[in-house]
């Protein structure tokens, strides 16, 4: 359940451009593309004795008997495996009691996202709770980047540190734990990240993706990890972990798009339970100036709601504002600093609307003759922290790899975001221009490279994507469970889908199709961006958003088809049953 009140406004700045932007191209907006789920076999519903409905949801998220339907609709807890099965953890716990029983600081480095603020934030919970004197650190996103650094290393060896554990990162921190080994720092790292080359010289590395990890589950979170280190301490000294930890695992994990499966699923379900009656001060504070109601938030609300002002801090000031949001014990501070990032959010919002509106003037000028293999646009005072917003927006907009960068005199930095067809990590990686900085997956990376660099790496990386690319209609596909009107899907339908609950990566939240529903009212809200709608399906009339459809207000006169989900939407203390639609066309076409 999530309250819906989009008022994103936007303004224009002229943009700054470098000449090597010229081989960027428009290229059209197409429509998504509805890719229909398979049927279910013949008898499936007998054998699950479930309606239609119901069966087809589960035959699409892998149900395959009665047995497999049991386990995925359980209310009983799921899966929380032995964390003694990861590597390396023995020899983390037993590193942890001896910096306990001599009384050593210990640092905790992590991450200035989500997942590496909340899953910080458990770890100094937990140890302070064990009589740790613990430093948390977290890294600047301009000054430092992601990972660990020579220069945090010795601010924290100044400070008094000689145990550290890293949180969401480290894996591959092969040479900067070596210089924390000859300042006298021991490092335990919990990752989740791929590692690739030698392992670093740590007391410790436990990472489910370690080739020799024998742990039943390899997806955990960074924030999911730290959590499997605390569980595995208490189980040594006694004890369980406080409850309230659950609720940082829960918002880690579905800000880092953690597949909502196995050990995630359950983690996120327990976290969802005590967040809505959550003695945090943090998240009551956020939920508050967020307008969510503490009782009726789940993984939408979380995701659009607690999420972004979470990341706000990190991308436009400095992530200890929300670590220290989600840590305090002072009301009126936790007040002061959930209205703080909430003016962090506005500020991105805006941010990133210009910069989008920047980017697609710049694409728009330039009147190409024919789609382009990547974009790539800047602008010297697009800030870092909104640099991947924009190029997510671009790559899914276009469907095409694309990149924003902040044009600097000497150094540009820069966000990329991919489609499935194009690997732009191994592409950065067989360019021969050195990079400043470099990382990231398939699907997104960052880098920074010296400006007199930027224009050849762009031809290369156009010539790169060309053969990939060529041919691709520019689109986005939108996975569709079937075909069913809002009324066939209210009720008891609508009751079983809760029980599908949490959504997330890998567990989506149903997608239907109605043909030839009637619309009633149509207009555009949140300063034209998004489209509020009053559709009728025969007799019933359903209220219904579409975010980011505001263009559309003119078109949808008379009969239309949509593609939409279906949510409980409180707002101003009122709940009703709401469609949320992913697309809409006139009806036929």
């Amino acid at each position: 359940m999530i309250q819906r009140n989009p008022s994103e406004t936007r303004t224009e700045q002229a943009p700054s451009r470098l000449p090597w932007f010229s081989l960027c191209h428009t290229i059209r907006v197409m429509a998504k593309m509805w890719k229909m789920m398979p049927p279910a076999p013949a008898g499936f519903e007998a054998t699950l004795g479930l309606p239609r409905v119901q069966a087809q949801l589960l035959f699409n998220r892998g149900v395959k008997t009665a047995e497999d339907a049991a386990n995925l609709l359980s209310t009983d807890p799921g899966p929380d495996y032995d964390p003694t099965l990861l590597p390396d953890m023995d020899a983390a716990v037993h590193r942890i009691e001896s910096a306990l029983d001599s009384g050593e600081t210990i640092g905790i480095f992590g991450d200035f996202d989500t997942d590496g603020i909340t899953g910080t934030a458990l770890m100094v919970k937990a140890l302070r709770a064990l009589g740790a004197n613990v430093v948390p650190y977290l890294p600047d996103r301009v000054d430092e980047g992601h990972g660990l650094n020579p220069d945090a290393l010795q601010q924290l060896r100044q400070q008094g540190v000689t145990l550290l554990i890293t949180v969401d990162c480290g894996a591959t921190a092969v040479d900067e734990i070596g210089i924390a080994h000859d300042l006298g720092i021991d490092t335990i790292v919990t990752d989740h990240h791929t590692i690739h080359g030698d392992f670093p010289a740590a007391v410790a590395l436990i990472d489910p993706k370690r080739h020799d990890s024998e742990y039943p589950y390899s997806e955990l979170t960074g924030v999911g990890m730290a959590y499997k280190l605390v569980e595995a301490l208490h189980e040594a000294v006694g004890g369980e972990p406080a409850d309230d930890l659950l609720e940082l695992v829960a918002l880690g994990t579905v800000a880092d798009v953690g597949p909502l499966t196995g050990e995630n699923r359950h983690f996120v379900r327990e976290g969802l339970k005590r967040i809505n009656s959550s003695s945090n001060l943090g998240i009551r504070a956020l939920s508050a100036v967020a307008r969510m109601t503490i009782g009726a938030i789940d993984t939408s609300s979380l995701s659009f709601g607690l999420i972004p002002r979470l990341n706000a801090a990190g991308r436009l000031g400095s992530a200890e504002t929300s670590f220290e949001l989600l840590t305090t014990d002072d009301e009126t501070r936790a007040r002061t600093l959930a209205e703080q990032l909430e003016r962090y959010n506005r500020d991105r919002q805006e941010l990133t609307a210009r910069g989008i509106d920047e980017a697609e003037s710049m694409l728009s000028k330039r009147h190409p003759a024919g789609t382009p293999p990547v974009i790539v646009v800047g602008d010297k005072s697009w800030q870092p922290g909104i640099l991947g917003l924009i190029a997510g927006r671009l790559c899914e907009a276009h469907y095409r790899p694309a990149i924003a960068v902040q044009v600097g005199d000497e150094i540009c930095r820069a966000s990329g975001r991919s489609i499935a067809e194009f690997d732009i990590v191994d592409a950065l990686a067989g360019v021969d221009e050195e990079f400043v900085k470099f990382g990231g997956h398939a699907r997104a990376a960052g880098f920074t490279i010296r400006t007199e660099q930027m224009r050849e790496l762009v031809r290369k990386l156009t010539e790169a994507a060309g053969a990939r690319v060529d041919g691709l209609e520019p689109h986005q596909e939108l996975t569709v469970d079937m075909a069913a009107l809002p009324s066939e899907v209210a009720g008891q339908n609508f009751q079983f889908i809760q029980k599908l609950a949490p959504f997330g990566a890998e567990n989506p939240s149903p997608v239907f199709v109605a043909e030839g529903v009637t619309v009633l009212d149509a207009r555009a809200v949140g300063n034209g961006r998004h489209l509020k709608l009053k559709l009728r399906d025969g007799g019933a009339a359903w209220d219904a958003i579409a975010f980011g459809q505001g263009s559309q207000v003119d078109a949808v006169r008379g009969g239309v088809d949509i593609a939409y989900g279906m949510e409980h939407n409180t707002w101003q203390g009122r709940t009703n049953i709401q469609l949320v639609i992913e697309d809409l066309r006139p009806a036929g076409r």
